[in-house]
């Protein structure tokens, strides 16, 4: 078997942009994601992805096949030049002007099996204010959200210490701001913008993987941010059993709420509260998310077997509560190896 993988970022999406523009965040965590994809691949499957010309170096050419991405031609031609041969395809791009859902919606067009959500499901999600209608009508619970043009819920905002104005297709922490005064931020967001309270509650994350035989929840894991930038740093995990009890409880109901339908890998950023009551989804990801590089060290089977359909057993932690750390440049430690960088 044949599979296309690829990432935007790392994958040409920006070939046209000088590296050092490229903000540090998005380069180290899509080169991540990438490179943590393609090992587990490459034990399954002959593996063809795109590279950005100036990030070969960065990859191993032994046991994928690297195409090389200029700009002389569109990513997306390339991309399915590339992918053309394959199977499947497994795509990670951000949602930031459609991205995502244009690179699914051409790679199909052109004939070619993207294991991704519907065009739907890609729509809602990719949108943080229509994610935030369609769990606020469906009683999830999430932070109450406004936009220029849609004040509806401005009257039920919520008092809060700090009010955080992004993106509504955003990606990662790009652009994201935070405020203590609600009237300045609201002055302050443009069109393409919403305004949210801060919530309270631990950043935690959990993702599933959905085939045509399965769907199952991934070990929820921590998420550390940067308090001031909400820049994310890594994560660790796997959470305790309330954690996990609690987590997949609340994505479960966000599922329910979605479009129709899930397929390959979908991430839920999540704040756990004091009680069950206070837990909150922050945001829908359907793609591959960072924390990816952890969970392949936290469960017991090849993650990229199940994101494909070949794989049927089951997925479940093999190691203890918070003995697996990764930094967001996808270096993993476990506890033992925690333990003896601090002795």
């Amino acid at each position: 078997m044949r599979i296309f993988v690829a990432e935007y970022v790392s994958g040409g999406g920006l070939v046209s942009t000088p590296l050092n523009e490229i903000p540090a965040s998005l380069r180290r965590e899509g080169c991540a994601m990438i490179r943590a994809l393609t090992q587990d691949m490459a034990e399954i499957a002959d593996v063809v992805t795109p590279i950005d010309w100036r990030l070969t170096e960065m990859f191993d050419h032994n046991s994928v096949d690297i195409r090389p991405i200029s700009h002389v031609t569109g990513i997306w031609h390339q991309w399915i030049a590339a992918a053309s041969m394959c199977e499947k395809a497994i795509i990670v791009a951000p949602e930031t002007d459609g991205t995502l859902a244009k690179g699914v919606a051409m790679l199909r067009a052109a004939g070619i099996d993207v294991v991704a959500c519907s065009g739907e499901f890609l729509r809602v999600a990719s949108d943080k204010w229509l994610t935030a209608k369609t769990l606020l009508s469906a009683g999830v619970a999430h932070p109450v959200s406004i936009t220029t043009q849609d004040q509806f819920y401005f009257n039920k905002m919520p008092v809060s210490a700090r009010y955080v104005v992004k993106p509504r297709d955003g990606c990662g922490t790009h652009r994201i701001r935070l405020y203590d005064d609600l009237a300045v931020a609201r002055s302050e967001m443009a069109s393409d913008e919403i305004c949210q309270p801060m919530m309270p509650g631990r950043p935690i994350s959990i993702a599933l993987i959905a085939n045509e035989t399965q769907f199952c929840f991934l070990p929820a894991v921590n998420q550390h941010l940067d308090i001031e930038s909400c820049e994310y740093e890594g994560g660790s995990g796997p959470l305790d059993d309330d954690g996990q009890r609690r987590a997949c409880s609340l994505a479960a109901r966000a599922v329910a709420a979605m479009p129709p339908m899930m397929r390959g890998y979908v991430g839920f950023d999540l704040l756990l509260g004091d009680t069950p009551s206070g837990d909150t989804v922050i945001e829908i990801n359907p793609r591959l998310s960072t924390s990816y590089v952890g969970l392949r060290k936290i469960v017991g089977t090849n993650l990229a077997a199940h994101m494909i359909g070949i794989a049927n057993d089951p997925i479940a932690s093999i190691v203890p509560v918070e003995s697996v750390r990764w930094t967001a440049d996808g270096v993993v430690s476990t506890s033992a190896e925690i333990h003896a960088s601090n002795a």
